[in-house]
């Protein structure tokens, strides 16, 4: 025991010293500290990787399982503290984890590659980097960019039926909808859709879990065949929680107008469409679009079923 505390004692310090570096940052960057970042997306995880070689030995920094696995040690007790204190959530650490985990490892092996023979004690001084380039980073304009999801499904049933379940939504119950892995780690799931009047102008509420809502007003609106619909989401209904708050309440994400589409499948079928636009405000469009993509069209495929269900039961002729 004493033999193995001599040999990886100190390297377990170094671990817990870049996981309480990733507390440390998280808390200083507070609202800035996310998937909008180039600091706290690109260069943090890589300073996480690289504290803990410096306390670690030569014959330690030399074995390729311990590159990867150092950081990754890291990581992982920073994430579960993060979880632990409420400064994240799992979704949160989800949408994180590829590039932390990636970049660690990619810092650490250039150490191991540029540094094996050399003192690494220097090294705790690109902990500051961070502290230095986000201010640089606040100072450059960040680039928007609109994009689309677009999900459509087969119906079995008139556009009248598909129509009066699209427009308005009457409350969606738990036994009509499959929850996904998103919904289970707080993607609130729609509840039910509400217009003030069947034209356009007026003013669509979308009801979520949660209580979130969302405001839209129709702007275009042909019966049967088409409505759109600008989105905004109401301020007052945005929840606490941490992804809620990082999303929702930043300046980075925001819906621009969602619109279904009807149109003639055969067979007395009816492809309806599902299509929205999101606009991202980033130094790191790329990687919010490829979350932004995933998360959009679960929820758009699981809301199409839902209404799929609803209209061809509708369209069932009734029994004797």
């Amino acid at each position: 025991m004493r033999t193995i505390v001599q040999k990886w004692g100190l390297l377990a310090i170094g671990i817990l010293i870049g996981a309480a570096y990733g507390v440390v940052t998280r808390l200083v960057f507070g609202e800035t500290a996310t998937m909008a970042s180039i600091t706290y997306l690109f260069l943090i995880p890589a300073v996480l990787g690289v504290i803990p070689l410096v306390f670690a030995s030569n014959d330690q920094i030399r074995s390729y399982r311990n590159i990867i696995f150092i950081p990754w040690l890291t990581i992982l007790t920073f994430f579960v503290t993060a979880m632990l204190t409420g400064l994240e959530e799992v979704l949160c650490l989800l949408v994180l984890a590829a590039p932390f985990f990636v970049l660690a490892t990619v810092a650490a092996l250039i150490v191991r590659l540029v540094m094996i023979h050399k003192s690494r004690n220097k090294l705790m001084a690109f902990a500051a980097l961070p502290f230095l380039i986000a201010p640089v980073e606040e100072l450059v304009k960040s680039p928007s960019e609109t994009y689309t999801v677009e999900s459509e499904i087969v119906i079995a049933a008139s556009p009248d039926v598909i129509w009066g379940n699209i427009v308005e939504v009457p409350e969606i119950g738990d036994d009509e909808y499959n929850p996904g892995i998103f919904n289970r780690l707080g993607i609130p799931r729609p509840l039910y859709a509400e217009v003030t009047a069947k034209e356009k102008g007026a003013t669509r509420f979308g009801n979520f879990q949660g209580g979130l809502r969302f405001v839209e007003t129709l702007t275009e609106f042909e019966p049967n065949r088409h409505v759109a619909f600008t989105t905004i989401v109401d301020p007052h209904t945005i929840g606490p929680r941490v992804f809620d708050q990082h999303v929702l309440t930043g300046n980075y994400f925001n819906f621009v107008d969602a619109a279904y589409r009807l149109a003639d499948a055969g067979d007395g079928r009816v492809r309806l469409t599902l299509a929205t636009n999101y606009r991202l405000t980033s130094k790191v469009n790329f990687y919010g679009k490829f979350w932004g993509d995933i998360i959009l069209e679960d929820f758009q495929d699981r809301l199409l079923a839902v209404i799929k269900k609803r209209c061809e039961t509708a369209a069932v002729p009734a029994g004797p």
